[in-house]
C-alpha cells in the first residue's frame, strides 16, 4: 500500500517538479534576422539581463542558451550534489599546477558550471550572501562609479522576495526586499545547526541574526533561494514570469561561437551560433549583445571574437580586434574539506533504503524534510591575525554527512575531486556517526590564476589556470581558518555530542605527524581546491586602469555594442560566495543599458 500510495504521489509530484511550463519554450522555429538585444547565455546574470530588457515592449530580445531546461533533480533542495558531472554541467577542469591540488584525480580541480536555463543558478548550493559592504566600496574606489555599496543595495533589494520566519520580524528590513523575482528565507535548521551556533558562540564568536545584515562578523543560520521547498533558479524567478512575451525568443541547447565584429569601425555586428544539429547559424545585432556566458565562457568568446592578450590570440591565428586582457585576473576561493570531526551522538541512528524512501514520500507529499536541506544551513566570518581592515578574511561553512550515508559520502568527495582511497575513508567516517565537515574558505585571496585559450575551435574548452595558494599568505590564512574550525568543534557543546577529531586518509600526508602545521599544509596543497566561485576574467575598470577589460558601465573598452554582464567583471572577489551579487549584476546591467538607450 506504502509504495502503491508513493508512486502516486511521484507521478503527480513530476508535474510540478522539472515542469517545463517554468520556462519559455524553444524559439528556434520562428526566429527572427535581427534582434535589438541579444543575451548571450541563459543563466545566473543572464537570465535577469534578458528578462528585465524584454519589460520594455519596444525591443526584440534573443536570449541564447547552450543547455535546456533544468532536470527534475534540479529542483530538489538536496540533490545539488547529484548534478555535479552530469548533463547540465559543462564539466570544466583546471590545469594541473605545482603547490596545489596534488592530492585530487589528475591533479585537477572539478569547476562544475550549470549547462541550463538558470545556469549555475540551478545546480549550486542556492545559499544567499550579498557580499561585505568594504567588498563594493573597494571597486568603486578604483574608478569604477556608481559601484560601492550604498549604489547597488538597491539592486539586491530589488531583485528579492525576502520571506522572515516568525523569528526575523525583527531584523533590519532596510537590508531586504520583498516583491522581487527571487525569494529568499532563512533553511530549516536541525538540532545539529543550531550546536554548531552554540559552538561558535562558545568558542569566542558572535551570533548574527542576518548573515546579510549590516554586519557579517559572526556566525548565522543561512538564507537561501529556495520556495515551497524546491529551487528558486534565476531562469524560473526570471523567465518564468516573462515567458509570455512576444518580444522575448529564448533559443535553447544553441552554443554561440563567436561575435563577428568590423575590423575598421569596431562595432559588433552578428552573433553567429551552432544549433542541435550543428549548423551554424547568424543572427543579426540592432543595438547590442550582453555577453553573460560566465567567469569561463564570456572570456572565451571574446578571445575567439578577437578580442584579448594580442599575443596570445596571434598564436591561434586569430584576427585581433582589440588587445585587452581577457581571462588574466581569474580569482575564486580556495576551500578545505580536510577538518572533520564525526559526532558520536548524531542526528539520526540510520540511514537506509526505507529511510530515504520515507523522506522522499514526506518531500513529495509535503515539500517538507531531509530532501529540503540544502547541505549546509549554519555559517560564519571570521577575521583572523592576518586580517587587514576590518572585514573578515575566513568564512567557515559547516557541512553535514549524515550517518551511515556512504553514498552522500561518496558523493560530495567524487564531487571535489578526491581520490577512490581518500573517498574511502571518509565512507568509513560516516559509519562511526554524523561527520561534520567544517571547512574554511579564503574570502579575499592574493594568488591569482588566469583562462587561455587551448585552440581556435569554440568546441575545445579554454584552459583554466587556477594559480592557488601561489601567495604564503594565502596559505598562512588559511592554516589560521584550519585552527578556528578546531576551536569551535572541540568546544563543551560538541563535546556533549561526542564530537571527535578525525584523520582523512590523504597518501602524500600520511608519514607527517597529525596536526601539526607541516601536516595542515600538506593537506591544503592536496586536498583544498575550488570554492565554486570563479570570478574576475572579464575586469571591470576605467580606461585608466590597463587590466580593464569593460568600462564601469559594463562596455568593453574600444569596441561598440557590446559589453559583459556577469561574475567575470568582478574587479576583486567579493568575501562571500557569489551567487546573489551575480544577480544584482544583472540588475544592475539591465538598468544601466535601459538608461542608455531609452533616454
Amino acid at each position: 500500500m506504502f509504495f502503491a500510495s508513493l508512486i502516486t504521489t511521484l507521478l503527480l509530484s513530476a508535474r510540478e517538479l522539472g515542469n517545463p511550463e517554468q520556462y519559455p519554450a524553444d524559439a528556434s522555429s520562428h526566429l527572427l534576422d535581427e534582434y535589438d538585444f541579444i543575451v548571450v547565455g541563459g543563466g545566473t546574470a543572464g537570465s535577469v539581463v534578458a528578462s528585465r530588457l524584454s519589460e520594455v515592449p519596444g525591443w526584440n530580445v534573443l536570449l541564447i542558451e547552450a543547455g535546456d531546461n533544468p532536470p527534475l533533480a534540479s529542483d530538489i533542495p538536496a540533490m545539488s550534489i547529484s548534478l555535479h558531472k552530469s548533463d547540465m554541467d559543462w564539466q570544466f577542469r583546471t590545469e594541473p599546477q605545482e603547490g596545489a591540488g596534488q592530492g585530487l584525480r589528475h591533479q585537477r580541480n572539478n569547476w562544475p558550471r550549470g549547462r541550463a536555463l538558470g545556469g549555475s543558478s540551478a545546480m549550486n548550493g542556492m545559499l544567499y550572501f550579498r557580499g561585505m559592504k568594504g567588498d563594493f566600496d573597494e571597486w568603486a574606489a578604483a574608478g569604477n562609479d556608481g559601484w560601492s555599496y550604498d549604489e547597488v543595495l538597491k539592486y539586491f533589494k530589488k531583485s528579492e522576495d525576502f520571506r522572515p520566519t516568525a523569528n526575523e520580524k525583527d531584523l533590519q528590513m532596510f537590508y531586504h526586499g520583498s516583491g522581487g523575482p527571487l525569494t529568499v528565507q532563512r533553511t530549516e535548521s536541525p538540532n545539529l545547526a543550531r550546536a554548531l551556533l552554540s559552538a561558535a558562540k562558545e568558542a569566542g564568536y558572535n551570533e548574527l541574526d542576518d548573515i546579510n545584515g549590516p554586519s557579517q562578523l559572526g556566525f548565522a543560520l543561512l538564507h537561501v533561494t529556495i520556495i515551497n521547498g524546491t529551487r528558486c533558479n534565476a531562469a524560473k524567478a526570471y523567465l518564468g514570469p516573462a515567458k509570455n512575451r512576444k518580444n522575448l525568443h529564448v533559443l535553447k541547447k544553441s552554443e554561440v561561437t563567436r561575435i563577428i565584429i568590423d575590423p575598421i569601425s569596431k562595432d559588433a555586428k552578428i552573433v553567429e551560433f551552432k544549433s542541435p544539429d550543428d549548423r551554424l547559424h547568424q543572427v543579426q545585432i540592432k543595438k547590442e549583445v550582453i555577453l553573460s556566458a560566465g567567469t569561463i565562457n564570456s572570456p572565451h568568446l571574446l578571445m575567439l571574437s578577437g578580442i584579448g592578450p594580442e599575443a596570445h590570440l596571434k598564436e591561434f591565428g586569430i584576427k585581433v580586434i582589440k588587445d585587452l586582457k581577457v581571462g588574466e585576473n581569474l580569482q575564486d576561493h580556495f576551500l578545505f574539506p580536510g577538518s572533520l570531526h564525526s559526532i558520536r551522538k548524531p542526528e539520526n541512528l540510520q540511514s537506509n533504503p526505507l529511510s530515504f524512501l520515507d523522506a522522499s514520500y514526506e518531500y513529495l507529499t509535503r515539500r517538507t524534510g531531509a530532501l529540503t536541506d540544502p547541505g549546509a544551513t549554519v555559517s560564519g566570518f571570521i577575521k583572523t591575525k592576518f586580517a587587514l581592515g576590518s572585514r573578515p578574511d575566513i568564512q567557515i561553512m559547516f557541512f553535514v554527512i549524515p550517518a551511515n550515508n556512504t553514498d552522500a559520502a561518496a558523493m560530495f568527495g567524487d564531487a571535489l575531486g578526491l581520490t577512490k582511497e581518500t573517498i574511502l575513508s571518509l565512507q568509513e567516517m560516516s559509519k562511526e556517526g554524523d561527520v561534520v565537515m567544517s571547512i574554511p574558505l579564503l574570502c579575499r585571496p592574493s594568488s591569482k590564476g588566469k583562462i587561455q585559450l587551448r585552440s581556435s575551435s569554440p568546441s575545445d574548452y579554454p584552459k583554466i589556470y587556477a594559480g592557488y595558494l601561489t601567495s604564503t599568505q594565502d596559505v598562512d590564512t588559511m592554516l589560521e581558518g584550519i585552527n578556528a574550525t578546531t576551536r569551535i568543534m572541540e568546544t563543551d557543546v560538541m563535546k556533549g555530542r561526542d564530537a571527535r577529531r578525525e584523520k582523512l586518509i590523504v597518501n602524500s600526508c600520511q608519514e607527517l605527524v597529525f596536526d601539526t602545521k607541516s601536516y595542515w599544509e600538506c593537506m591544503l596543497r592536496n586536498i583544498g581546491g575550488t570554492g565554486f566561485h570563479a570570478v574576475g576574467t572579464c575586469k571591470m575598470g576605467p580606461s585608466s586602469d590597463p587590466e580593464a577589460v569593460v568600462d564601469p558601465k559594463l562596455r568593453v573598452h574600444g569596441v561598440k555594442r557590446i559589453r559583459v554582464a556577469d561574475a567575470s567583471i568582478m574587479p576583486l572577489i567579493i568575501s562571500t560566495p557569489t551567487y546573489a551579487t551575480t544577480i544584482m549584476i544583472g540588475e544592475k546591467a539591465a538598468d544601466m543599458i535601459k538608461m542608455d538607450w531609452l533616454e
